[in-house]
């Protein structure tokens, strides 16, 4: 033994020994490798600084020439190493595009073409294209950087600049390959966004961000982490910078292996025979939407540094010293061995006799306490059982299949007119007796099937005459072999409910008598009414073309009898008698509208906008009005009717701007506060004031005297009704002099 003890305390040193001097290297490693990391975001930074400057040039609109851009870019990049190429690709629309090309053969590169690669270029909304490119014949495999090479086109670089310019923010492509004349080294593209603010006009003060294009820079990632790496780093670590999003075959970027040593150094080759490898750090650098490993290992050179000789010169004293120990104690042990067995023996015999008795008689007492505690246990849970069964409100009752009750809580006796006592025990028969019949063959059909029956609604019959209405969910109980040996009966006296749903059923008969009554006498009412309608229209256009037409009479065979003012009068009847027309066939579409069936169709609305307004261009060819008209929505409505709609509101923007220096009108769509979809109709005509917005739809409502706008006032109110019916609403906002907006919704 204590050899044994010798040995293991020799070993615990000796492995304490070696854990203090990992610790050491671990820690220095440790310190190194966070050193490195710092150094290699510090490069990180001085390349974004870069582009955020490249960034501030251009928003301010001085790298508006190629010379310029070019001059600025190698200013900015001369005393920075590992950056071949700090570009600019400027954001060009699909419209713009041919202007674009045509703006670049005027500043230096004749021909100049947006390419995708060696794809044709397809129509697209905006096009990103590279506009200086590398430089000294320096090409990237992976992706096109030539003059016109479009970043967006690029499948690569695709994901790179969505990210860029949905989180505004630096981005960082996958690894690249950059193919010199001297060789090939690894690189990445670093894109930022440029934003510039861009007043809408839409009023003071008000400006909105617009993307510019985009500022990159090509990173070589070796001089990177040659910056980051110390002389004696290079020496003693392997450095190893990996993109983890890359696939396995393709982690490693960059990889820097330590310098190699004689690895016949006495305490190198101990340390590979104990098997303890070289330690490691590895940390992760997020740029953009990448993330990047950079993993350092200690070399041959780091690991030598902190080894010395003292756990194995432990090791050795340890295991001598052991050795000379087992050998002094070995011959007093195997003397005193023997004896030391006998009287273990005997004492050992000895006890194990005492403690059989001792555990035959707490066997003994442990039983008679665990048969007490369980009749105890079974007492409290049977009183418990049966307080929670009697808590319940529902009525519980549990039968055999003699169709007896066995057990029964106090709410399912009292509803039957019992006590618990009298029940439990007793054939249905002597409880219910009108229905025991009945509810034995129920209980009979869920016994031989051994499906359960939920939701029946049953009528008990009392003693006494009552009778209630109960609803019973009726469950099977089996017994080891699955037979069916009792009923669980769960019921809900719904006497109440049957009793509603009786008053219910009548209240609703009466109902559909009343509705139909009422509909009847509507029906006819509106019969009356359009018979109404069209006999007044009838009946008023016969004497109001009689009184235009003998008013022209007079005029044309006796106006030269006449006096001015006789003439004038005649023609103050001749304009109310039209008018008086007019409101007629106005208030004939009103009632058409409220009469007209309802189709529902896919609708749009912008494209109805530019049917009427090209109508009233047509119309009245000598005015000039700005219309802007937004692609909206496509809605669900009735396109005769929406028509109508579009049109008076257009036909009043149209005819309110009228006096106006610059008239203007607007169509499109924006969202209410409750998350609608509202349209619009705005102009900047003469307005009105708030105070009479809710006299606008009423019929015959205007707000501006005849004399210096024409109409009869049906309109909007024609233009309420039909959204009305659709589900909608309408209202207005105007100021007097400053316009007015007619918002309204569908839905």
């Amino acid at each position: 033994m204590a050899v044994v003890a010798g040995v293991v305390l020799t070993a615990l040193g000796f492995g304490s020994a070696q854990r203090q001097q990992s610790l050491r290297i671990q820690a220095e490693l440790a310190r190194r490798s966070n050193t490195i990391v710092a150094a290699v975001q510090r490069e990180l930074g001085r390349k974004v600084s870069l582009l955020q400057a490249l960034s501030a040039f251009l928003v301010t609109g001085r790298g508006g020439t190629r010379s310029g851009l070019r001059s600025f870019t190698a200013e900015l990049a001369r005393d920075v190493a590992g950056v071949p190429s700090l570009d600019w690709a400027p954001r060009v629309s699909a419209e713009a595009l041919k202007s674009f090309e045509e703006a670049q053969w005027v500043d230096g590169l004749p021909g100049f073409r947006i390419h995708r690669g060696t794809d044709a270029l397809p129509q697209a909304p905006e096009y990103f294209p590279v506009d200086l490119g590398l430089a000294g014949g320096a090409r990237v495999e992976e992706i096109d950087l030539t003059p016109g090479a479009d970043l967006s086109g690029t499948p690569l670089l695709s994901p790179t600049v969505n990210y860029a310019r949905t989180r505004r923010t630096e981005a960082l492509s996958p690894p690249l390959r950059l193919q010199r004349s001297n060789g090939t080294a690894a690189a990445v593209l670093l894109l930022a966004p440029v934003f510039a603010l861009r007043s809408t006009g839409a009023g003071a003060g008000q400006a909105t961000e617009e993307l510019l294009g985009f500022a990159f820079a090509l990173l070589e990632l070796d001089p990177l982490l040659d910056a980051a790496l110390s002389d004696l780093d290079r020496a003693s670590l392997s450095v190893e910078l990996r993109d983890v999003a890359a696939s396995a075959n393709d982690r490693a970027v960059v990889r820097r292996d330590a310098s190699s040593i004689d690895t016949s150094t006495p305490l190198l080759a101990l340390l590979n025979i104990v098997g303890s490898g070289p330690p490691r750090q590895t940390h992760t650098i997020d740029i953009g939407s990448r993330q990047w490993a950079l993993a350092i290992a200690a070399g041959p050179r780091f690991v030598a540094g902190y080894l010395t000789w003292t756990p194995w010169a432990a090791l050795v004293c340890g295991l001598l010293a052991s050795s000379l120990l087992g050998a002094f104690i070995r011959a007093f042990v195997v003397r005193s061995a023997e004896l030391e067995r006998v009287q273990r023996r005997l004492g050992q015999e000895r006890v194990e006799n005492l403690e059989g008795m001792n555990r035959l008689t707490e066997d003994l007492e442990r039983e008679r306490l665990e048969r007490r505690r369980t009749e105890d246990s079974l007492f409290r849970e049977k009183q418990q059982f049966r307080l929670m069964f009697n808590a319940v409100p529902a009525m519980i009752w549990y039968k055999d299949t003699k169709n007896r009750f066995l057990l029964v809580n106090e709410s399912a006796a009292a509803s039957m007119g019992h006590t618990v006592a009298e029940m439990e025990g007793k054939p249905c028969s002597q409880i219910l007796p009108g229905k025991a019949y009945d509810l034995y063959r129920d209980d009979l059909e869920i016994i031989q099937s051994g499906r359960p029956k939920l939701g029946v609604i049953e009528e008990l019959e009392l003693a006494g005459g009552k009778s209630i209405w109960v609803r019973t969910d009726k469950l099977p109980e089996y017994d080891s072999m699955g037979r069916v040996v009792g009923l669980l009966v769960f019921a809900q006296d719904v006497s109440e409910h049957r009793h509603a749903e009786d008053e219910v059923r009548r209240l609703n008969a009466e109902l559909e008598q009343r509705v139909a009554a009422r509909t009847g006498e509507l029906r006819a009412a509106n019969q009356e009414l359009e018979s109404f309608a069209y006999s007044v229209s009838h009946d008023l256009r016969a004497p109001l073309r009689t009184i235009d037409g003998f008013s022209q009479l007079v005029v044309d065979e006796f106006g030269e009898n006449l006096q001015e003012a006789g003439r004038e009068h005649l023609s103050r009847i001749r304009a109310a008698s039209q008018r008086m027309g007019h409101l007629i066939d106005d208030l004939l579409k009103l009632t058409r509208v409220s009469r007209s069936e309802l189709r529902r169709e896919e609708v749009d609305l912008s494209a109805m906008a530019r049917q009427v307004t090209e109508e009233l261009r047509h119309q009245t060819p000598q005015r000039r009005v700005d219309v802007l008209i937004e692609a909206t929505p496509i809605v669900e409505g009735d396109p005769v009717l929406l028509l109508t709609a579009i049109q008076n509101l257009l036909e009043n923007a149209w005819k309110f701007t009228a006096g106006a220096e610059e008239p203007r009108i607007e169509f499109g769509a924006t969202s209410t506060p409750g998350g609608k979809t509202a349209f619009y109709v705005r102009d900047n005509g003469v307005g009105f004031d708030m105070v009479y917005a809710d006299k606008l739809f009423g019929a015959f409502q205007r707000l501006h005297s005849r004399d210096e706008f024409e109409g009869s006032g049906i309109g909007l109110a024609t233009v309420r009704l039909i959204l009305r019916r659709h589900g909608g609403e309408v209202w207005a906002e105007g100021a007097a002099g400053k316009g007015a907006t007619f918002y309204f919704t569908l839905p």
